[in-house]
């Protein structure tokens, strides 16, 4: 079968490579969709120090169900599925205190063993979600990126309705926070997004305001918000610069909470005066992947018709291209489309 292979940093390729067969307790997936992400490039240019190369990336994927191993119930040949990729071992610490996305033992399919950009995967049975008929499969498989994203929300709990919130950047991510938060709470929202064509992809998926960061971020924060700053900041840029604007505090709100969310690069810093986190009461807040959201996500997927607007269907031949940093396109979501 075909796949995409990083062969080891900065070498990859669309490869032969022989179909996975299942063993107990596992299923082969027949991938439809896989999403293309920023840790596939991570990946690609040796930046994510739990590879072993080669590795198939893809994480982002759905498709149907076309074998299954020894000892699974509950699924069957046929079945359209979405992948939950993080793979806890149950027994560590964290795992037996109800926060597996720290497992001491955490595995990724398509960062530690083989993923979804392939013809076909294998995966464990427990990993593997129904997704509603009536959704396709490109869409389904942004349910792990939904997934996060709804961890993030529930950080930031409770929403009282009526909140003024601000979503700096417009990519994949900051486009799902926008069209979950338009579906779950009554507010005003203003993203932030410096690229004209995801600026317009924010418009309309119903946000109130879009500015450009670089103009004057404070007029625009008091025009929104009758001068009393943003009660939800939202980092889906992993900029750093934009998390440093975030964090000067102007813009928000007192009691406000700063969600961030966005993948900054590891060991850059910013400041942030603690007197001003003291005085308004900020609460600053990380989300990291999606620990028991992947069922929510699933079943959220027939109210999130408006993400097929973000998505870019693309060839794996393509995605080969985006990952090398090849690629020319103005892409918002890039999907493979099998």
């Amino acid at each position: 079968m075909k796949a995409l292979v990083i062969r080891n940093p900065y070498d990859a390729a669309l490869s032969e490579v022989e179909e996975p067969r299942p063993g107990a307790g596992e299923v082969v997936v027949g991938v439809r969709a896989c999403g293309v992400c920023g840790t596939d490039i991570h990946i690609y240019r040796g930046e994510e120090p739990r590879v072993t190369y080669p590795i198939i990336p893809g994480h982002e994927f759905s498709g149907v169900v076309v074998e299954v191993g020894r000892d699974v119930s509950g699924v069957a040949v046929g079945d359209r599925v979405a992948v939950d990729p993080n793979l806890a071992c149950g027994g560590c610490y964290y795992c037996r205190v109800g926060a597996r996305h720290f497992c001491e033992r955490w595995e990724g399919i398509g960062v530690t063993r083989s993923g979804g950009f392939a013809e076909k995967v294998v995966v464990p049975v427990e990993s593997v979600y129904r997704v509603p008929s009536a959704v396709p499969f490109e869409r389904a498989a942004l349910s792990e990126p939904i997934s996060c994203v709804l961890h993030g929300i529930d950080a930031l709990k409770p929403l009282r309705g009526g909140e003024k919130i601000a979503i700096f950047g417009a990519g994949p991510i900051g486009l799902i926070f926008l069209a979950i938060l338009k579906r779950v709470s009554v507010a005003d929202i203003a993203v932030f997004e410096i690229q004209p064509h995801r600026a317009r992809k924010a418009m309309e998926l119903g946000a109130d305001v879009v500015a450009d960061p670089r103009d004057d971020v404070v007029k625009t924060a008091r025009e929104v918000t009758g001068g009393r700053g943003f009660n939800v900041i939202i980092d889906a840029s992993g900029h750093i610069n934009a998390i440093s604007r975030i964090l000067k505090l102007d813009i928000a709100a007192p009691q406000a909470k700063i969600l961030l969310f966005g993948v900054a690069p590891p060991g850059k810093t910013v400041e942030v005066e603690p007197y001003t986190v003291y005085r308004k009461e900020i609460s600053i807040l990380g989300s990291y992947v999606n620990p028991y959201t992947m069922q929510r996500a699933t079943e959220f997927l027939n109210k999130l018709e408006a993400l097929n607007s973000i998505i870019d269907r693309i060839n794996i031949g393509e995605a080969l291209n985006i990952i090398r940093g090849e690629s020319r396109g103005s892409y918002v979501k890039p999907i493979v489309v099998f």
